[in-house]
């Protein structure tokens, strides 16, 4: 099980838009997939950070790619959008310290 984690660096006047597109890439991928909900979440905009993020993330058994032509159609014009306002842009792939995880491995 992995928790899988976009994070958006961005410019503060973008933070809501930004986290309006994500959340909407996201839910098309809910729908037309297998993947699990998401949770959008925004880091720097209400006090003081070093960078302004936003972000979501959500838990799937295993990792898949979507690319063309799995990728949902409205994706693929949300991408467009969103790389015009994001200066940085990662994607991390964190596995998941389940119980069943941890019980085989003490």
């Amino acid at each position: 099980m992995f928790l899988i984690r976009r994070v958006c660096k961005i410019e503060r006047k973008d933070s809501w838009k930004v986290a309006k597109l994500l959340t909407r890439i996201c839910g098309a991928y809910e729908k037309n997939t297998s993947r699990g909900e998401a949770t959008s979440y925004m880091g720097g905009t209400g006090f003081p950070a070093e960078e302004i993020t936003v972000c979501a993330e959500w838990i799937q058994e295993t990792i898949e790619a979507y690319r063309l032509p799995n990728a949902p159609d409205s994706v693929l014009n949300y991408n467009v959008e969103l790389s015009q306002l994001i200066s940085e842009y990662e994607i991390e792939f964190l596995k998941v310290a389940t119980g069943e995880k941890l019980a085989e491995r003490s």
